[in-house]
This record gives C-alpha cells, structure tokens and sequence, in this order.
C-alpha cells in the first residue's frame, strides 16, 4: 500500500467517516488523488462509499474495519507471527 492511501486510510480509522474535500483538506493533497486512491481502496474492500450528501454530492467515505483486521491477520499468518 502506498503513502497516500495509508494515510487515507488511517485518517478515516482515527477520525471517522468524511467525504474526499475534506479528506483532500485534512491531508493537503489534490481532490483528484485523494478520489484515485479512495477508489482503489473501495475496489480492495478497505473503504465503502456512503449515499452521497443531497447538498454537495459527495459520497462519505468509511473505514472497513473488519476487512483491514482481517487482511492483517492474513499477513501475520503468511509471516508465522500467528499467536
């Protein structure tokens, strides 16, 4: 996983859900990366997008907190650090 979707990611762990502007704000990066990167971590199951908001449009991103844990414990396992 790269830079930018780590801390795309940690910030909607750590903070909750939030739609791409402010995401794009909190992390001073472009509302073009911030989208590309949300994508991706949709498509991986790390992130799901909300209905959008009626005023502005934009979806509300979340955490999937159980994929990213179950993802995790895969990792440990492949790396024989299973407790």
């Amino acid at each position: 996983m790269n830079l930018t979707r780590s801390r795309i990611l940690h910030m909607l762990v750590t903070h909750g859900p939030a739609p791409a502007p402010d995401i794009s704000n909190a992390l001073s990066l472009t509302e073009d990366a911030v989208n590309r990167e949300l994508e991706r971590l949709t498509r991986a199951g790390f992130v799901r997008a909300s209905e959008a908001i009626p005023s502005n449009f934009n979806s509300i991103y979340t955490s999937d907190e159980p994929q990213i844990f179950q993802e995790m414990a895969q990792v440990r396992y492949f790396l024989g650090l299973e407790i």
